[in-house]
């Protein structure tokens, strides 16, 4: 237990003291969340401010005068206030009020206006490019307020007939999924959560295949198994960078849950809008079982290649799973319910991904997750103990170059 904690601590110095990882593992986050937070204190204000100013002030100032030969207008609604509408008896007085700067323009409403449907509105100036074009909507609610004898509630009810509020049913024993909401941070978690969990899993386990890599061409390695067995070693390394993967993964929920819960009014986040403390837990669970199986994995690779370009290839078809998650993760998040979601979210090598990008989308069956996990559990231990005889000395240092069918034959236990 001692060397393996040995090995943890080693490999933890080792990986922090690598400048790509600092810069993309840790500056990345860091950086990320210093952006959201300058976004969020730059539109503090902004959210609760009152609409643009000049548009403001013109809509309070303009007043408009109008001529109803039929008599239709019998009365101005109570949200108007009088002196934004007038009411005149001729042309003559209107226009010249228009003149004399009473008024900003005047509406001619035709007897036969319920036959016709359309009014005249008489300005100084034709301005059709202008950007302070009249604001229509007093004179709209006037007529039809008076078209419905006055009835303020029944136009109100036809402007707005129906307000639908859309709920998503959740099976019995599912998880919380997360609150439904039309708005950008809705639509956007489930693929952001997803891409999250991605990058949290792949960066740890190529910072390993790189320090494996390095170690062996170094020689670094055969003085470490002189004195500490390969599952000592292989699993010193997996937890190592498991930790430091946790530490990634802790400081991206930081930054989601910036966005979420500090945002507010000055990124559009609704009031009622939140996460899930539940579908966080599983974040860091699923993170550290698909580390574990791709970081042994790729831990693999680096004992069996020479140099990090030999195994640029079989990087490629070890995280094609991963890869497979992204490409379906449309389907996954506007379809998660489907068997092919259901399929890539059981499955050890896609679930990870795939799983967290279901329950952030819908709410799941309990026993899913619980039996993803179980899988990847499973597939994680067998892994380790196949990449363990990699490490034997008699393979790291025979100097074969690196072949496909070399790792794959290693990895079943068939060489």
């Amino acid at each position: 237990m001692n060397k393996t904690l040995a090995v943890v601590s080693y490999e933890i110095r080792a990986t922090l003291a690598r400048k790509a990882f600092l810069i993309v593992g840790l500056g990345l986050p860091l950086l990320a969340g210093l952006i959201v937070l300058a976004m969020i204190w730059i539109n503090r204000d902004t959210a609760s401010a009152p609409p643009v100013a000049a548009e403001a002030e013109r809509d309070a100032q303009q007043v408009v005068g109008y001529l109803d030969p039929g008599g239709l207008i019998q009365v101005i609604p109570g949200d108007i206030p009088n002196a934004r509408l007038l009411p005149y008896s001729d042309v003559t007085g209107a226009q010249a009020a228009l003149e004399a700067g009473e008024i900003d323009g005047y509406y001619l409403i035709p007897a036969d206006y319920l036959e016709r449907g359309d009014l005249t509105y008489v300005q100084l100036e034709y301005q059709p490019l202008s950007f302070t074009s009249p604001d229509h909507r007093p004179i709209e609610w006037t007529l039809l307020v008076n078209l419905f004898g006055g009835d303020v509630a029944a136009v109100d009810a036809l402007a707005n007939p129906i307000e639908v509020e859309w709920q998503q049913a959740t099976p019995p024993g599912a998880t919380e999924p997360v609150s439904v909401d039309e708005s950008w941070i809705a639509e956007l978690l489930p693929n952001l959560m997803a891409f999250l969990l991605y990058m949290v899993i792949i960066l740890p386990a190529g910072t390993l295949v790189a320090t494996v890599t390095d170690e062996k061409k170094n020689r670094v390695m055969e003085i470490l198994l002189s004195s500490v067995s390969t599952i000592q070693l292989i699993g010193g390394k997996i937890v190592a960078l498991g930790l430091l993967g946790l530490l990634q993964t802790a400081l991206w929920a930081g930054v989601v849950w910036s966005v979420v819960y500090l945002g507010g009014e000055g990124l559009s986040i609704p009031p009622g809008f939140q996460i899930p403390s539940g579908l966080l837990i599983w974040c860091f669970v699923f993170a550290l079982l698909g580390y574990a199986m791709y970081g042994s994995m790729m831990a693999g690779l680096g004992a069996l290649a020479s140099d990090i370009k030999d195994s640029r290839g079989a990087t490629m078809i070890v995280l094609s799973p991963l890869i497979v998650v992204v490409m379906f993760l449309i389907i996954i998040v506007a379809r998660p319910d489907s068997p092919i979601s259901i399929a890539l979210s059981l499955f050890p090598l896609t679930s990870p991904v795939a799983m967290i990008a279901r329950m952030t989308a819908t709410g799941v069956p309990a026993w899913q997750p619980v039996m993803a996990a179980a899988l990847q559990l499973l597939t994680a231990v067998l892994i380790v103990r196949t990449v363990a005889r990699l490490f034997r000395a008699q393979v790291l240092l025979s100097g074969q170059p690196f072949s496909l069918k070399a790792y794959g034959s290693a990895l079943l236990g068939t060489s």
